[in-house]
């Protein structure tokens, strides 16, 4: 059986005490196990070993064609070529992430200014920019020192909106957010992560 392809972007740039790489550590092998397919990962280690920033070169090529980009700034397109045939290449996609300041950790909108290139990913049209790779399951385990993600707000919550929005603009519309949050008000953040790693499971047990 043909292995299913994940591709990992763990986005942490703690080691030992990241809450994000812990909430996908116990929660990636009990869902994949569920999927019913041998499973192969790739994984960006994008929070300890960074992408290089986008250059002067990269971002002039975003005003031009696809066609007219290349041409002139092929050389400059090496490293999102390479990040966009992974992302192409995967049949699901997991991004393990903290909240920082609100919103995504710079290191993972790096990432996403890599791979959102027009005529590439996305086409402009008259009723707005349309996605050019095909839809996938999209899981973002996330975790936040503050209390995210509830009704009613209590920070604000530019994560969610924001990340919906931009991988949305590519064509990946089937996102299932999976948040561990308030983790700066307990003790052991850790043994939090894993409480709600079994609630969660307990909730989405497949119905028999």
């Amino acid at each position: 059986m043909k292995p299913l392809e994940l591709l990992l972007l763990d986005c942490s740039p703690r080691r030992e005490t990241s809450t994000s790489r812990h909430l996908t550590n116990q929660l990636l092998p009990a869902l994949t196990r569920r999927f019913g397919r041998p499973v192969h990962v790739t994984q960006r280690h994008l929070g300890v070993r960074p992408l290089p920033a986008i250059t002067a070169e990269y971002a002039e090529s975003l005003v031009l064609s696809g066609d007219e980009a290349r041409a002139r700034y092929g050389n400059q397109l090496a490293v999102s070529d390479e990040l966009i045939r992974e992302l192409d290449g995967a049949d699901v996609v997991w991004i393990s992430t903290p909240v920082h300041n609100f919103t995504v950790p710079a290191v993972l909108k790096n990432w996403i200014d890599h791979v959102v290139r027009r005529d590439v990913t996305f086409v402009t049209t008259e009723a707005g920019k349309v996605g050019l790779l095909r839809d996938r399951p999209t899981f973002v385990a996330v975790t936040a020192g503050g209390a995210m993600f509830r009704e009613p707000a209590i920070q604000p919550d530019f994560f969610r909106p924001y990340l919906t929005a931009v991988l949305g603009v590519i064509g990946l519309k089937d996102i299932t957010y999976i948040p561990s949050t308030k983790l700066a008000m307990v003790d052991v953040p850790l043994a939090a992560v894993e409480e709600h790693v079994r609630r969660y499971l307990a909730d989405a047990q497949p119905e028999a």
